[in-house]
């Protein structure tokens, strides 16, 4: 390793100028932006470095365009699936960002661009571990496969029918992901699954515009009222979501993961400070990171009705439009829970707003026991000379599931990103150092895994 380690140094100057090429092709998958030039661009940078690419368009409305590649190995005994994603969110808000989103600027040891960390930088990160592995060693230590996913920002909803349509093409006897956050300590994470989603729309309307409040305040009904009376049905006194059925079939933590989750470092009054929180929602009789990777969620994320500007406007809202989504944990089935939302809206009344269904999530979970995360353990120690966090589940959603339950193949998460990344948000950042390292660990995985 001391080889490949010491190529990755000596280019990573180069290694860095490449990736900036990659952040200045914006790719937008809501607003179908850049997406189908950064494939090509992604799968020319693969191809430079021996990764056989082909772009495969996946159908479906926008036709989306997979990357997939493929390098094989002489004598290698074992094949490994690369999951990434190079679309990225919307930038927007453009002002809050300290130098413009698609125009990639170092500062103080960090790159600012949309996508740097989500998901192109830690993507890369793979990209180049084959680049100094085939320039010393010749051959990998493995066969590798690469899907990278040109909608995971949308939910991926082209993926899970292309890959049920090709299973011989992504098999493989292991998976490795890179994306999100390290810990706050700088300590790398391992995650061995991740929360599902259900994300849903309710739209409610009265007038047939907005009208004057004083002029029509009184006999005109204001659509507020009535999705307040309804969002009130949705959370008991205690704060549990109150659709029945919500809570059946899920998954208490293992003994085993609720060892990995003693383990985990957390201060909470140090949190609450961090969050500007004097409380955390309950159960009281349940840790925090029960409540994240083994407890459902159900929250508000959008609300809009009427005037929400600077100042004063007399107004009668005549619509209101609400966003919720719903985290789920493994054996909920997103379109059980969406049924079973709709259900409880029907029950209490309120069966006449509209309702859409927007994203779905199965939530997907590798055993924290598999006899290849002591390889992956290993590997990443080696290159961040640190001790890996073992996450049993993430909070986050991703689409973990088609591997694990449909292709049967198990997919475990390391993080290259910092923990103040920024994904999603403006001035969305990668660390260069953890860029670099995340390098080292590719390539030291592929070795462990190899031997394991």
């Amino acid at each position: 390793m001391e080889q490949i380690y010491k190529y990755i140094d000596d280019n990573s100057q180069r290694f860095i100028s490449e990736l900036n090429t990659l952040l200045k092709q914006p790719s937008i998958s809501s607003q179908r932006i850049g997406v189908e030039e950064c494939a090509r661009l992604l799968a020319g940078m693969m191809e430079d470095v021996g990764i056989r690419c082909e772009i495969l368009p996946m159908g479906g409305l926008n036709n989306p365009p997979l990357v997939y590649g493929e390098i094989f190995s002489p004598g290698a005994k074992k094949t490994v699936l690369i999951y990434g994603h190079f679309d990225v969110q919307p930038p927007e808000p453009l002002e809050a960002w300290d130098s413009p989103p698609f125009e990639p600027t170092i500062r103080d040891g960090r790159i600012y661009a949309r996508g740097s960390a989500d998901n192109k930088g830690q993507l890369f990160a793979h990209i180049k571990a084959v680049e100094a592995i085939m320039k010393t060693a010749k051959d990998l230590p493995v066969n590798l496969k690469f899907l990278c996913d040109p909608e995971e920002e949308i939910g991926s909803p082209s993926l899970d029918d292309f890959v049920r349509a090709h299973p011989d093409r992504f098999a493989a006897d292991m998976a490795y992901n890179s994306d999100g956050a390290m810990d706050s300590s700088g300590r790398p994470i391992l995650s061995f699954g991740n929360r599902g989603t259900c994300y849903l729309e309710i739209n409610y309307q009265e007038a047939n515009r907005d009208l004057h409040s004083g002029q029509f305040g009184g006999p005109v009904p204001n659509p507020n009222w009535r999705v307040i009376e309804f969002l009130s049905t949705l959370h008991d006194s205690t704060g549990r979501v109150a659709i029945e059925g919500f809570y059946d079939d899920i998954v208490p933590p293992t003994p085993a993961e609720k060892e990995a989750m003693a383990k985990i470092p957390f201060d909470e009054e140090k949190t609450r400070r961090y969050l500007g929180l004097k409380r955390f929602d309950g159960p009281e009789d349940m840790g925090y990171w029960e409540k994240i990777m083994f407890q459902p969620t159900l929250n508000i994320c959008g609300y809009s009705s009427g005037y929400g500007g600077e100042g004063t406007k007399t107004v009668l809202p005549c619509k209101t439009r609400v966003k919720i989504d719903m985290r789920l944990v493994k054996n909920q089935v997103p379109r059980d829970i969406f049924a079973k939302f709709k259900k409880h809206m029907e029950t209490h009344g309120f069966g006449d707003m509209e309702l859409k269904l927007l994203t779905t999530y199965n939530p997907a979970k590798t055993s924290i026991d598999h006899p290849m995360s002591k390889a992956i353990v290993a590997g990443v120690k080696k290159a961040f000379q640190s001790d890996p966090i073992l996450h049993p589940v993430t909070g986050g959603s991703n689409p973990s599931s088609i591997i694990t339950d449909f292709l049967g193949i198990p997919i475990i998460k390391v993080p290259y990103g910092s923990h103040d990344e920024c994904n999603h948000a403006p001035n969305e950042n990668l660390v260069i150092d953890l860029f670099i390292k995340g390098i080292k660990a590719s390539a030291t995985v592929f070795y462990e895994l190899s031997a394991s």
